[in-house]
């Protein structure tokens, strides 16, 4: 195997695993083969075979594609993890748990940045919301035709895993050392329409609307704040910026040292993603020229903040 494949695949093992285990175990418990063995295939004296890296790509959920084809000139592949799990809320939590396991792997590297360019709300910033979080697993499920009218979100009952994940993914984007949002000025809007429409289709009640306008209100108070402290917590930095462009999708860029990759929103909760240096040199710069086209709010541009938060606010008081 090519050194610089494998050196790919090693890295994106690595990623793919909780950063309090090792690598080496790891494979030798999947491969089930002594940990020498194992070693000499990651120092590269011995290759991985076809059955190998097939067997590492079930059970780690490894692009082969994607790691090859960055090999390949002229050629770039995405990853649209696009699970086929046993059931709805399985590929659910395997997602969310995907995005976990990237900010696990980067947010205790000093040199980590996070870019989030959004027209809708970001959802690493709401996964801790009880009704919030309900009710875009509730949609997500709809429109995979699992749920049927009418439903409560009071009713639903979500797997301890993903309440878990859920918090977890919250409190990972909240440790990383730089992260950069740059919103649509329109930003709680269409997360308020959804709410309405929802509810004239009798899938969440008069109550879930209260509830989910509480937590609404909630997430604003805690954006102001973020936004005038500038830090999630001590040297954790969070901006925001409103862009003065519009933008029809969301685009994030994950970077530290030796490490980066880019994400599309796609299909709701989804993202496809690729960790070429080519799109991922595209997207950085894309986000940095939308960047350049918006006002920094946070820990500036006081009368811009004042004057989107009332606007968000009043959206939010239409429910």
């Amino acid at each position: 195997m090519k050194n610089g494949i494998l050196n790919e695949l090693i890295s994106t093992m690595r990623e793919r695993i909780p950063q309090d285990m090792n690598l080496a175990n790891t494979l030798a418990d999947i491969l089930c083969m002594g940990k020498e063995a194992v070693y000499r295939r990651l120092r590269g004296e011995v290759s991985f075979t076809i059955d190998e890296v097939a067997l590492l790509s079930q059970k780690l959920g490894i692009s082969i594609d994607q790691i090859v084809g960055s090999h390949v000139s002229n050629k770039v592949t995405f990853d649209l993890n696009l699970l086929h799990a046993s059931s709805a809320l399985e590929s659910y939590y395997e997602i969310i748990n995907r995005y976990l396991q990237i900010f696990d792997y980067v947010k205790t590297d000093n040199t980590t940045e996070v870019y989030t360019a959004s027209n809708s709300l970001p959802f690493t910033l709401y996964s801790s919301y009880e009704n919030l979080s309900k009710f875009r697993l509730c949609r997500w499920m709809y429109q995979n035709g699992d749920i049927k009218t009418p439903h409560s979100l009071e009713e639903m009952s979500v797997d301890e895993r993903i309440v878990n994940v859920h918090k977890k993914l919250s409190e990972s984007i909240r440790q990383c050392p730089k992260t950069f949002f740059i919103w649509d000025t329109n930003i709680f809007y269409s997360f308020v329409k959804e709410i309405k429409y929802f509810a004239s289709l009798n899938l969440i009640s008069k109550d879930d609307v209260m509830h989910l306008k509480e937590e609404l209100l909630q997430l604003l108070d805690v954006v102001e704040h973020l936004s005038i402290k500038g830090e999630f917590s001590e040297n954790k930095k969070v901006s925001f910026y409103l862009s003065n462009i519009s933008f029809e999708a969301t685009y994030s860029y994950i970077e530290k040292h030796d490490y980066q990759v880019s994400l599309l929103r796609v299909y709701s909760i989804n993202s496809m993603d690729s960790q070429s240096s080519y799109i991922c040199q595209m997207q950085r710069n894309w986000i940095q020229s939308l960047k350049r086209h918006s006002i920094l709010v946070s820990e500036s541009g006081e009368a811009q903040r004042i004057a989107f938060l009332q606007k968000q606010l009043e959206i939010i008081n239409t429910l």
